[in-house]
């Protein structure tokens, strides 16, 4: 990609001029800062200033006719726009990528292939119907713009899913396919938990500072973030995935079911920093989830 000004001058020491004056950084931000800072933390601070530099003197010399090539550094792919993709659980292309969006195609398409000859055509409509009820608010979150990593949603959504379809496996497919049929669910999991992990990792930072203003100020580095998201949504899916099973096995009622969901919602969006005394948007992300709980169970 080429960038060009709209004027040119012959004086390449006018442009060195203007970019010195901008760019010039006092030492003591660097070696006097009130923060102590790891050596790697200081060279990351370095290198972000020198291309900051670098990218001011190729503005300055495209604005005053010159032409530059944009150095492959400074092209960033955008993050918000990550297909889903994951290999197999045995390292092989996954059936589910591609069809993040609607996945239940890929369920129909191996009950087709396996088990359409001991289904009658109404019970074959009627598993398929279910199944898409359980995919469904997974596959609309998948088609949504914005982060596509790992998100409390998608963990919601995906261990209700799964609960909702190895009941559905259990009751309605023939019991010499469900064997098979828990193998795609297996897959169905394995794609949108790993496809939203990889993104999760490359959008972590190299670091963050932790204790701003206290004595205890200190930095945490990507792969401490890292176990620590997803430590902390294993365990959310331990949970979620117990009281969908603890339901959908009859140990509980419906009402019950709902106010666990609902408690676990509001302890959730109620504890998120940006949502603090924001009582009606924390009720209105809990009213959304619970809502796509209630059609993927039909409740």
């Amino acid at each position: 990609m080429k960038v060009q000004g709209n004027r040119y001058i012959n004086n390449p020491e006018m442009i060195k001029n203007k970019v010195e004056k901008k760019t010039t950084v006092p030492q003591n931000i660097i070696s006097e800062d009130d923060v102590k800072i790891s050596d790697s933390a200081r060279k990351l601070v370095e290198t972000a200033r020198n291309k900051v530099s670098n990218f001011h003197t190729m503005h300055f010399s495209s604005i005053n006719g010159e032409i530059r090539e944009i150095p492959a550094e400074y092209k960033c792919e955008n993050l918000f726009k990550l297909d889903l993709k994951a290999t197999s659980i045995s390292g092989e292309q996954n059936a589910f990528e591609g069809c993040s969006e609607n996945q239940s195609e890929v369920f129909e398409k191996w009950l087709d292939e396996n088990a359409s000859e001991y289904l009658t055509e109404d019970e074959m409509k009627d598993l398929k119907e279910k199944i898409n009820a359980m995919t469904a608010d997974v596959d609309s979150l998948n088609a949504q713009e914005g982060y596509r990593g790992t998100s409390y949603e998608s963990v919601f959504l995906l261990s209700a899913s799964e609960a909702g379809l190895r009941k559905v496996n259990e009751m309605y497919v023939p019991e010499q396919f469900q064997a098979g049929f828990s193998d795609m669910i297996d897959e169905y999991v394995h794609f949108n938990d790993s496809a939203r992990n990889s993104i999760m990792e490359r959008m972590t930072p190299d670091y963050m500072v932790v204790g701003i203003g206290s004595k205890t100020e200190s930095y945490k580095y990507k792969s401490e973030i890292i176990s620590d998201e997803i430590a902390f949504y294993t365990n959310e899916k331990k949970e979620i995935s117990g009281i969908c099973n603890q339901f959908l096995n009859g140990k509980t009622d419906q009402k019950l079911f709902c106010n666990e969901m609902k408690d676990r919602l509001n302890d959730y969006y109620g504890s998120r920093y940006e949502l603090r005394n924001q009582s009606e948007a924390v009720e209105g992300r809990v009213s959304n989830m619970l809502s796509k709980l209630q059609h993927m169970y039909a409740l």
